[in-house]
């Protein structure tokens, strides 16, 4: 569905570019028509993915769940209460509480960026970033079984295996652009500095 919104996208700039050169109003609103369509596209498409990822993690959680271990805790309880374990527990807690409060102050400030699945957000792309990267063959990394493409060395592929896919490979592959180091945009600057140079060659 990517494909074919970009497939739209260069359709709304043909349609456009004909209509302002040859005053056509019909061609204009073509223009503004297919670019709605696609649009619609890329919106459904974003939307099924952001159910599917959410479906995998409900089901990962409800597989995880410790069910025989409720059964087995009140038996435990009520005996223990008899061996005057309180005094050691309370000497215990205080030792123990401080490193987990530690350890849990940290954790927001590293998943600044993420979504609610733990993944890193999306990354939001202006529509002339999506024109200038949609058919780019650079190099971005992927990680199996996780639904952002990224730029080597990105904080959120470390320690994992980075699989390197063409861009446009990617995208037609269902990824999506991480929010943390944000590739879209990256690659729109270096392809708008390449052309820039290819215009000075040859001026």
């Amino acid at each position: 569905m990517i494909a074919l919104a970009g497939l739209l996208v260069l359709v709304a700039v043909a349609l456009l570019v004909g209509g302002l050169s040859g005053g056509d109003t019909v061609l204009l609103w073509s223009a503004v028509g297919v670019s709605g369509l696609a649009a619609v596209v890329l919106t459904v498409q974003t939307v099924r993915r952001n159910r599917a990822t959410a479906a995998k993690a409900a089901a990962a959680k409800a597989a995880a769940a410790p069910e025989p271990v409720v059964a087995g805790k009140p038996v435990v309880v009520a005996e223990e209460p008899a061996v005057v374990e309180e005094p050691v527990v309370a000497a215990e807690t205080p030792g123990a509480v401080e490193p987990v409060v530690g350890k849990r102050a940290t954790r927001p400030a590293a998943t600044r960026a993420t979504s609610s699945d733990g993944e890193p957000a999306e990354e939001e792309v202006e529509v002339t970033d999506l024109l200038l990267v949609i058919d780019l063959t650079d190099e971005v990394v992927v990680v199996d079984e996780h639904p952002r493409y990224h730029l080597a060395g990105c904080s959120q592929t470390a320690g994992a295996e980075e699989i390197p896919l063409p861009l446009v490979e990617a995208r037609q592959d269902g990824f999506t652009a991480c929010g943390v180091c944000c590739p879209d945009q990256h690659l729109a600057a270096a392809e708008r500095s390449r052309r820039a140079a290819a215009k000075s060659q040859t001026a």
